[in-house]
């Protein structure tokens, strides 16, 4: 028998980790395997929660955190990592990452060409590469 998953009280948790990910040369490549090994968690955990399907723990979370941190060079609250509806408390990645600006490589499509969801998206303005604009508000479309 097929249960649904329990509604979420709160609304979904988003998270920028691949964001970060790419602001780090030691992550661009293998990236998902490396920073596994690096917060000593699973590769297939850390691929569940960029990829939405896992509402991570706070230890997994600090892991995280602690293991990109060291690669940056800086620290950065997990509240920047991972927020419910993405509510960050830094609005955009490459501010967080200390970037001079710059857009994911998702921001392209296989000609080369801006993809619409960042049609009006300057570089280095972008909340997270899966939501440029930031996380939809409730009742917004």
């Amino acid at each position: 028998m097929y249960k649904q998953p329990p509604n979420q009280a709160f609304g979904p948790v988003v998270n920028r980790v691949s964001d970060l990910m790419i602001h780090s040369p030691r992550y661009a490549f293998k990236g998902v395997s490396r920073l596994a090994r690096d917060a000593r968690v699973s590769p297939s955990s850390v691929s569940r929660l960029i990829n939405g399907k896992l509402n991570p723990s706070f230890v997994f979370v600090a892991r995280l955190t602690a293991a990109i941190e060291k690669q940056l060079g800086f620290r950065i609250d997990p509240r920047d990592l991972i927020a419910e509806r993405g509510g960050f408390l830094t609005q955009f990645a490459c501010d967080l990452a200390g970037c001079q600006g710059c857009l994911p490589e998702n921001a392209l499509d296989e000609f080369g060409d801006l993809k619409p969801a960042f049609k009006n998206v300057e570089p280095g303005r972008w909340v997270t590469s899966r939501h440029p604009k930031g996380f939809p508000k409730k009742g917004d479309k």
